[in-house]
């Protein structure tokens, strides 16, 4: 009987071909299906593990993984079908899903511009006995001189992508550049998938986090003004006093929202013209009750001075909500 890994293996060498040889598993757990047998799944539909994309003239391509994750097995499903995908010497490109469905992505659509490598990250544990060690690593542990265990666990971390897809939104197709990506800044890395600015004409991942940054802090740091970020808030430091301040709006705020987005600051002020300053520190504060704050708490220079506070340039939709789209910790 095929194991899980054959039909991988079997996939990703005939997928797409005129008369593709495939395998199928009996008992369902990896299979292949729709869209000319083009998409690998895990258990169900509910779970593509990658889609074969192919070229105008009609050809095998290149792959389109899922980053999204599911369960332990699902996760195993992955790695075998992303070494299997790597045999073949297609480029890849891995995406959550899950963000493509949000962002109302046309999967067929996406042309890749410039995916980075994507890496793993290593950690050593150590326990008190190998009842504590995870079953996973109960084969690779080693027991120390002290009697103490020691193992290690993997961490996947997908590359950095900058690509170009069509997307629906309200019985319309618009076209953009994307880039999907982690805020490197976080304690754990926390990924995001965001549209362009429609005048953006990136050709690397570096050139589109450079179009995320609003005028007002891409001429702060060409003059060399150190600007802090919390997500997709930036806060440019000004030289005004809070006497100078006070003649432009007298109103004070403690811990208000800024921006009608989910951050707070210390304090806030907003002016007559609308312009928001802020000092303090940053902290992310959603208005959703069931949400967790994502971003760390983010000082602005030296907390008492004066900062405006602008978004990025991601653009927004009818309804003012960000084309920008987060998975938390559920991303491979």
């Amino acid at each position: 009987m095929a194991t899980h890994a054959d039909i991988a293996d079997r996939f990703a060498q005939e997928a797409g071909k005129p008369d593709a040889n495939l395998l199928l598993a009996r008992s369902g757990n990896v299979f292949v299906s729709g869209e000319g047998n083009r998409t690998l799944y895990s258990y169900g539909k509910h779970f593509p593990l990658v889609h074969l994309m192919l070229d105008r003239q009609g050809s095998r391509s290149w792959w389109l993984l899922n980053g999204d994750t599911y369960s332990v097995s699902t996760a195993r499903h992955q790695a075998i079908t992303r070494n299997a995908c790597k045999r073949t010497g297609l480029p890849m490109l891995t995406v959550p899903f899950s963000c493509l469905t949000e962002a109302g992505i046309l999967k067929d659509t996406i042309e890749p511009v410039d995916v980075e490598p994507e890496r793993w990250d290593t950690s050593a544990h150590v326990v008190d006995s190998i009842e504590n060690v995870p079953s996973s690593a109960v084969y690779t542990a080693k027991k120390l001189s002290d009697g103490r265990y020691e193992y290690r666990t993997y961490r996947h971390w997908l590359g950095a992508a900058l690509f170009r897809a069509t997307y629906r939104v309200s019985g319309r197709e618009l076209g953009a550049y994307f880039l999907s990506a982690f805020d490197e800044q976080e304690t754990t890395p926390h990924y995001f998938l965001c549209e362009l600015p429609g005048d953006a004409r990136p050709r690397t991942v570096r050139d589109a986090f450079l179009a995320l940054k609003p005028p007002e802090v891409v001429a702060a740091e060409a003059a060399g003004v150190i600007c802090t970020r919390q997500g997709d808030v930036f806060a440019v430091p000004t030289r005004l006093t809070t006497r100078e301040l006070a003649k432009l709006t007298p109103k004070r705020e403690r811990g208000a929202h800024v921006l009608h987005l989910s951050h707070k600051a210390t304090e806030v002020a907003i002016a007559d013209d609308g312009t928001t300053y802020a000092r303090g520190v940053l902290h992310h504060a959603p208005f959703e009750s069931w949400r967790r704050p994502e971003h760390r708490r983010r000082p602005m220079g030296d907390r008492r001075t004066w900062h405006v506070l602008v978004k990025n340039t991601v653009p927004v939709d009818s309804l003012g909500r960000s084309r920008a789209w987060s998975r938390g910790g559920n991303v491979d």
